[in-house]
């Protein structure tokens, strides 16, 4: 069974690493997939258990108004599996 997928996309590097380290120090989740997606924004895939995932956006979300913007934030609580392995990489591929 595929667990909840947490999406967000930050503005900047270093505001995207300082989210990083506060999502996964905040709760359990995964960090599925971390990809540069132009002008300067960066998209955060994690994964997880549902209030984890929620809890990681959250805290994410408002570390990074302290360093730079948050441009867009989506929980999906049970993701299509098709998901896999076409917008997310599959297992053993992390960034």
């Amino acid at each position: 069974m595929y667990q909840s997928l947490g999406i967000i996309e930050v503005e900047g590097f270093t505001t995207a690493v300082h989210v990083i380290d506060q999502m996964t120090k905040h709760a359990f989740i995964t960090i599925k997939h971390v990809e540069k997606t132009g002008a300067g924004l960066v998209t955060i895939m994690i994964t997880g258990d549902l209030a984890s995932v929620q809890a990681a956006i959250e805290m994410g979300s408002d570390t990074s108004y302290t360093l730079g913007d948050v441009i867009a934030v989506k929980v999906i609580p049970r993701p299509d599996p098709k998901i896999y392995g076409t917008l997310l990489p599959k297992d053993g591929d992390l960034i």
